[in-house]
């Protein structure tokens, strides 16, 4: 039964890789920054700041949507985004021809989601 999540985490993959905007709709254009005190969100990044929110959400507005749409974080759980970030931004370097989003990069759009309210898996929340 391992497989199964394997293979439905690689199929999001596949999906949002290959999506190019039918999946979903779009996020807003500029987001509400959620409350960057949130206990879960501080113990998960410790000194998480608004200037640190706000470079995510840029990075992820700007280079992301060169390839799709905006899709909201709550479409995918942490595990499937830790897996899609590094994938989608290596293609946005390629498709730059350079370096447009480095490992920090990564970091800060992956910070921005889950401040964003990516899919928490149940063991998480206590369930």
């Amino acid at each position: 039964m391992k497989l199964l999540p394997t293979l439905l985490a690689a199929g999001a993959i596949a999906l949002l890789s290959t999506a190019c905007g039918l999946l979903g709709p779009k996020a807003p254009e500029t987001t509400a920054a959620t409350d960057i005190s949130d206990s879960r969100l501080q113990s998960k990044f410790p000194g998480y700041t608004l200037t640190e929110y706000q470079a995510g959400e840029s990075l992820y507005q700007t280079q992301c949507s060169r390839c799709h749409t905006l899709h909201p974080a709550s479409i995918l759980n942490e595990e499937q985004w830790t897996a899609i970030i590094p994938n989608m931004a290596g293609k946005a370097n390629r498709k730059a021809g350079g370096e447009v989003v480095t490992k920090a990069g990564e970091q800060a759009i992956f910070r921005y989601l889950y401040a964003q309210g990516m899919a928490i898996e149940a063991s998480e929340h206590g369930h």
